[in-house]
């Protein structure tokens, strides 16, 4: 499974996400002097907001903060801001929704997802302004399951319990995403308008609060949690992709392990130039329906289908066509190799299931869709995470040679070398804490900093110190061309368990 990918760099954006922004710093013209220019500027980073063109496509740079927002622009929003592909529908979703539009492809995935249900006359009105109300569920339900969203205190005297939208506001409320009116002293009217249409400003601010996308007090070092995708925890808080190494100790082969790798070798992000690069991962709903799966070699390491993969589900490019899907409610992970669809099952040379609430391992010398026998997704560098300011696990790494062994998690290897200076497959690396890393700055510091808590794991075959992301256009090449100044003396092994071969 060896891929060599060379990233080409692209200036894409070069703001830093998380960071007080100056107006001098937004995008938009009529941003600047707004109320809610740093909310819009967020919102312009994270969901790739291009705002008003002319007739001919070219961008005015203006975003329209007091306009008011129509419903198919709001779903179009929040699938960019969660979902970096999402899949073309083949059914309208709706009556009034042709699938030529720009909008049919967020409203059709919207609707799988639960987000939107439309209207009882089977439309769904694209066009139409959307109420306070109505954004706010939506954009909860993007955000949390719907199991997770509970009626809280009732504040406002125009927000009946009795109402449909008084769970979501009152919720948001005590989550702490929202105010209602003001007077013209800024005390409280006791009002929220929920039938009011909302500004494009208004959303901006709401999503940012929802998405913490702005600096937030850190949580408690007592209270782990585990990084999320599609409303499920990636593994328990105490699974090893989550485990906090830095306090481990050394391995006592440290320094042969990394001079086999390649001492005075650099980092290498291995994702970016506008999607093109890395590892596409897609997120579909319970009602997602199974497809058969054939597997081509290796059928008797691989869990059985059929499995919830949608037939235009995004492959990775280059030789390793990796596809990874997550499946909302039941949790579970489905990740195939060397994949592609003939029109009516999937092809692929491997396949696993993986589920997100347990801790189980595959069995040992068994592969997966990785040469160790691991998942991929928990491992990627995720776009979302680093914009969060904070990634919560080890990241996946590949080296060029690999010994005949393997450390848990790991369960596999990919190798007959016996050479005991090579790494084995599940070998965990961390960044040294002395490096000093205060001079990088954006999506390459905080990737940096994970890697001095979770460190690295060497996960399959490949070109030496290359780190896993998730394809995504929003990723800046420029920024992330940082790490290939950090060299491999940089880090050290630790100690996560002995050596199976």
């Amino acid at each position: 499974m060896k891929r060599l990918l060379t990233i080409f760099s692209l200036a894409l954006i070069s703001i830093l996400i998380g960071l007080q922004l100056t107006q001098a710093a937004y995008y938009f013209s009529d941003t600047e002097s707004n109320w809610a220019g740093e909310y819009i500027e967020q919102l312009r980073i994270n969901c790739r907001l291009s705002g008003y063109t002319n007739p001919q496509g070219k961008p005015l740079y203006l975003y329209g903060p007091e306009n008011r927002l129509t419903r198919s622009e709001l779903v179009k929003i929040l699938v960019q801001c969660t979902f970096p592909t999402i899949p073309t529908p083949t059914d309208k979703p709706f009556s009034d929704i042709e699938l030529d539009q720009w909008y049919s492809a967020p409203i059709a995935y919207a609707k799988e997802l639960g987000w939107v249900g439309g209207y009882s006359d089977g439309t769904f009105r694209p066009f139409q302004t959307i109420t306070r109300a109505e954004a706010l569920k939506i954009i909860l339900l993007a955000k949390n399951p719907d199991s997770e969203i509970t009626s809280g205190t009732n504040t406002f005297s125009d927000v009946s319990p009795s109402m449909w939208y008084h769970r979501f506001i009152s919720f948001a409320v005590m989550m702490g995403y929202v105010e209602g009116y003001k007077d013209n002293r800024g005390q409280p009217t006791g009002y929220f308008g929920p039938n009011a249409t909302i500004t494009r400003a208004e959303i901006a601010k709401i999503i940012a609060r929802v998405f913490t996308w702005l600096p937030q007090a850190s949580p408690s070092p007592s209270s782990p949690s585990s990084p999320t995708i599609g409303g499920c925890s990636v593994f328990p808080a105490d699974n090893p992709w989550n485990q906090d190494v830095s306090q481990l100790p050394v391995h006592n082969n440290s320094a042969n392990f990394i001079s086999s790798i390649g001492s005075s070798t650099n980092l290498h992000a291995d994702f970016g130039g506008n999607g093109e690069y890395g590892i596409p991962y897609m997120i579909v709903p319970i009602s997602q329906s199974n497809i058969a799966i054939e597997f081509t070699d290796y059928g008797d390491e691989s869990d059985p289908g059929p499995y919830p993969i949608p037939g235009n589900a995004p492959i990775e490019n280059g030789s390793d066509r990796h596809v990874l899907v997550v499946q909302r409610e039941d949790c579970k992970l489905y990740e195939l190799y060397h994949a592609a669809f003939n029109g009516e099952r999937w092809q692929a040379s491997s396949g696993a299931i993986f589920d997100l609430n347990s801790n189980a391992l595959r069995p040992d010398y068994w592969t997966s869709t990785d040469a160790a026998g691991l998942p991929i997704l928990p491992g990627l560098v995720r776009y979302d995470e680093v914009a969060s300011g904070e990634i919560k696990h080890a990241l996946r790494f590949t080296v060029q040679e690999t010994q005949r062994g393997f450390i848990h998690p790991a369960t596999h290897f990919a190798s007959d070398s016996t050479n005991p200076n090579l790494p084995p497959m599940g070998l965990r690396l961390r960044l040294k804490a002395n490096y000093d890393i205060s001079n990088f700055t954006g999506q390459s510091r905080v990737i940096l900093e994970a890697l001095k808590k979770y460190g690295l794991i060497v996960a399959d075959n490949g070109s030496d110190w290359f780190i896993t992301g998730a394809s995504d256009t929003r990723w800046n090449d420029e920024d992330l061309n940082q790490l290939k100044t950090v060299p491999g003396n940089a880090f050290e092994a630790v100690y996560t368990g002995s050596i199976i071969h």
